[in-house]
């Protein structure tokens, strides 16, 4: 079978993510693998076509949709239709697939997508990872019914028509679909979240890298790291650690980038906290050496969001075998997962008192904090691997 993957969310040659770890799983099955990605104008790269690890992949020069300012992404996303055909039609024009599988965000490819499976006549798998536009609406950043908002809703009605099935990331996205576009086919959507290929964890010394860090020896450690946005309520994590700024049972890593990076550092530098470490960068190795000793990955979602999110960080922790601390809104379901495997703790985002009572709570109690980490490393096999988003997918297209 030839798959044509669509994302702008690949990884630059020499990285992975989990996208790339399912299209290997793909070929790794004996399919036929092209992707069509976009690459950011901040990477300050050309459009280029290569094949790696035996999968074709075309990186398309694009704007900046992630990690950018509100006006910039709205640009980005309006060229971005034509600047993936242009592409498309340069390098793969004789090109013919059985299967194109693509991911939001965005959904503002789906004239694209209907015109290419016209094209080709084939099965299209949508891969719902975001929910768009109402996030957007949640932060009042555009006006619900407005003309922003229809212009999304044209595009997320029309993506829904024309994929053969619709991938969502848990129950309760199945049931917030369903409930904003009634007249869709229930057997339409099922559950197919993120999935990682599992390997082996490099082995660490964790007192050296404790030592290198100024990490205490018997803390525990809590690690947030990746996307530091607005819809994370990350100030709230900040306050919370001004709160534990005296606990000396805990200590907090908090990494990435985003446009909240900065104001949670200078947050937690004006307020004088010891048992925190701040970093934008690390090298890969330091860093899967860093995310080797901890033991609490922390998963925030605002409460301002009223649709379900399931953020990708999780899977990295289950895979290091962390307990997941979640601070999130009602709308997801993601706390509720991790609490009924007997992964971590949930409360509710913005309740500092319940947050830090379960920080304390496995700061102390040692023996439940090995049963969760060991729990978590299981409900990643039984739930979140390629392989069982690789049949999922395969079963459903037959």
């Amino acid at each position: 079978m030839k798959v044509l993957f669509i994302t702008i969310a690949w990884p630059e040659p020499g990285n992975q993510n989990l996208y790339s770890d399912l299209m290997n799983e793909f070929a790794d099955n004996g399919h036929q693998v092209t992707v069509l990605a976009s690459r950011p104008r901040r990477v300050k790269k050309p459009t280029t076509f290569t094949t790696e690890n035996n999968l074709k992949i075309c990186r398309v020069k694009t704007g900046n949709i992630s990690k950018s300012n509100p006006l910039e992404k709205m640009l980005s996303l309006f060229f971005l239709n034509r600047q993936f055909e242009k592409a498309l039609n340069k390098y793969l024009a004789n090109e013919n697939y059985d299967l194109i599988i693509f991911n939001t965000p965005p959904i503002t490819l789906s004239p694209f997508i209907e015109k290419l499976k016209d094209k080709y006549g084939c099965k299209f798998y949508l891969l719902l990872k975001d929910i768009w536009p109402y996030g957007f609406v949640d932060f009042d950043l555009i006006r619900k019914n407005g003309l922003i908002y229809n212009y999304f809703r044209k595009h997320e009605k029309r993506l829904y028509r024309v994929a053969d099935r619709i991938g969502c990331m848990s129950p309760l996205g199945i049931d917030f679909v369903l409930s904003k576009n009634p007249e869709l086919d229930p057997e339409k959507l099922e559950v197919c979240p993120n999935a990682i290929r599992v390997k082996d964890v490099n082995s660490t010394k964790e007192l050296d890298i404790r030592k290198k860090y100024k990490i205490p020896e018997d803390a525990t450690i809590y690690i947030y790291s990746g996307n530091i946005s607005l819809g994370h309520g990350i100030e709230f994590l900040g306050e919370t650690i001004t709160d534990l700024k005296g606990y000396k049972k805990a200590f907090f890593l908090i990494g990435g980038s985003g446009l909240y990076f900065e104001k949670i550092r200078s947050q937690l530098k004006k307020s004088s906290v010891s048992n925190a470490l701040v970093y934008d960068y690390l090298p890969k190795e330091d860093f899967e050496n860093l995310l080797s000793i901890c033991d609490v990955g922390l998963i925030l979602l605002s409460s301002k969001y009223n649709y379900p999110q399931f953020p990708s960080r999780l899977l990295s922790y289950l895979h290091n075998r962390m307990a997941v601390l979640c601070a999130v809104n009602t709308s997801t379901d993601i706390g509720q997962i991790v609490e009924e495997n007997q992964a971590g703790l949930s409360v509710t985002h913005g309740d500092r008192k319940r947050f830090i009572e379960a920080i304390k709570s496995m700061s102390e109690n040692t023996q439940m904090l090995k049963e969760m980490k060991d729990n978590s490393f299981h409900l990643l096999n039984e739930k979140y691997t390629t392989d069982i988003a690789y049949r999922t997918i395969l079963n459903s297209i037959k």
